[in-house]
């Protein structure tokens, strides 16, 4: 039933990806309702078995017990006593009856319960993840799938790009017509899945990498055996992999998307040549994102320079948007700066702060970090990305001191999706996108266990020998009527 889980889940998440990235209702409804399931017959099967075991990080029940929160009712004055700015906004449909004496935190009490149907299936994907890989027994559905996903659509972004197909199946593409989505809305959340990918084609390009050079060690001088070339084969296919998936975030032309996947393609090469101490990896890998920048080169990327030197023009950051709206926004951390005024309110929330732009509507802060901040407030950051930022430490210690072939590479490809969709974060919502967030969850799932749980468990189990050994060790007897 594990394998079935595994396929299951990386439908999920194709379905996820495939459907605009999920931002429609029924996609991400649907999204949600196949991790419960899912969640649910995985418990079935525990109970079954007479053994409950569910890796649940603290971490995420203390999300969800501070997201539903906000949905309680509370005394009027410690509401307002929380957040200052209430008295400004109404609250929308949906809070208690009596709202004169009792009154729920967040300010649109039906945004927040979605939001947090759609956190709580996040939490379900990360524990999924963390149940289903096992590094010991068998190799990651999941992560191949992972990958199988990401190039799919790196290769259908491509193709959009480099013929002018500006459709995403039968539909024609409204918005970002000259740049690469795929089967997403917009580029820069095209992006954000690349980004996520890349690093894991790597990490398995570094774990055949890994095989080859201990089987030429093993061998005979001079003969060249199956599992060489067999390993040489699947590292020049990972290698090629990222090559695709690099240069289809160069066709994306989303600059936080680019400058994240080459900030997390180095860092996961730079802890791959400190596991190593091989020159010729990191040779290697220069080699291979020469080839993409040589491809991208001929393909065209002068309107992807053209992207980056916006930038020097005189009041670009300020007439682009982002930085307008990140001021507006400090507004509402003021007001709500415990609680924030509910997950998945900032829409309803920032038109009543917003200054400039004043003919657009702004539904999300093009920034997570400060989306966040707003929607939960302080606490609810601290709690969400603090144990995040944490996980992503242990992940990096623990490839470090790992001597496995396998499981390390896993490790590697989480620390590099991780790190590169938290730094995309600084400029853009992929945490707001269901399919990116259910990637970046899974992502944390696997890492979890590869990098904390399975470690944990060893360490146990060698312990538990060591004192079983010295329990067994036959002790010297001492005579009765020895001096002590």
């Amino acid at each position: 039933m594990d394998r079935f889980l595994e396929i299951f889940h990386v439908l999920v998440i194709a379905g996820a990806v495939v459907a605009f990235g999920a931002v429609r209702p029924l996609a991400y409804s649907l999204m949600e309702v196949a991790l419960f399931a899912a969640t649910l017959a995985l418990l079935v099967k525990q109970a079954r078995e007479g053994r409950i075991r569910f890796p649940l990080p603290l971490a995420s029940v203390l999300v969800l017990g501070w997201i539903a929160l906000s949905l309680v009712p509370l005394p009027v004055s410690l509401v307002n006593h929380l957040q200052p700015g209430r008295l400004g906004i109404p609250q929308a449909p949906g809070g208690p009856a009596n709202a004169k004496f009792w009154v729920v935190l967040s300010v649109y009490p039906h945004a927040t319960m979605l939001g947090l149907m759609k956190f709580l299936a996040y939490v379900c994907a990360l524990v999924l993840a963390a149940y289903l890989f096992d590094s010991r027994r068998r190799k990651s559905v999941l992560v191949t799938g992972l990958i199988a996903v990401g190039v799919l659509e790196a290769a259908y972004g491509s193709f959009q790009y480099l013929t002018g197909f500006q459709r995403i199946f039968g539909t024609p593409k409204v918005y970002y017509r000259e740049q690469a989505t795929g089967t997403y809305i917009n580029h820069n959340h095209f992006a954000g899945l690349l980004e996520m990918v890349a690093p894991f084609a790597l990490a398995t390009a570094f774990y055949s990498y890994r095989i080859w050079i201990e089987e030429r060690r093993r061998g005979p001088a001079g003969v060249v055996s199956d599992r060489q070339r067999a390993a040489l084969g699947r590292f020049l296919v990972y290698c090629f992999l990222v090559v695709v998936l690099v240069v289809s975030s160069f066709f994306s032309q989303s600059r936080a998307g680019i400058v994240s996947m080459l900030v997390s393609i180095f860092l996961v090469g730079i802890l791959a040549f400190v596991k190593l101490r091989r020159r010729a990896w990191i040779a290697g890998l220069l080699f291979a994102l020469l080839v993409a920048l040589g491809y991208g080169v001929w393909a065209g990327l002068e309107p992807v320079v053209a992207r980056f030197e916006m930038l020097q023009q005189a009041g670009y950051l300020s007439t682009e948007g982002r930085l307008s709206v990140w001021r507006d926004a400090v507004g509402i951390m003021r007001d709500y700066p415990w609680t924030g005024s509910g997950l998945g309110t900032f829409g309803y929330v920032y038109r009543h702060y917003q200054t400039v732009l004043g003919r657009f509507f702004f539904d999300h802060a093009h920034n997570d970090y400060v989306e966040f901040t707003c929607d939960i407030g302080f606490v609810g950051v601290v709690l969400l990305f603090l144990p995040i930022i944490y996980f992503v430490g242990r992940m990096i210690v623990s490839f470090l001191r790992d001597s496995r072939q396998y499981r390390p590479s896993v490790l590697l490809g989480c620390i590099g999706a991780a790190v590169a969709l938290l730094l995309h974060s600084i400029l853009d919502f992929n945490l707001q996108i269901p399919a990116n967030a259910l990637v970046f969850s899974t992502v944390l799932g696997l890492g979890y266990k590869a990098g904390c749980l399975e470690p944990r468990q060893e360490g146990r189990a060698a312990g538990a020998v060591q004192r079983s050994n010295a329990v067994s060790r036959p002790s010297a007897r001492v005579p009765r009527n020895a001096p002590v």
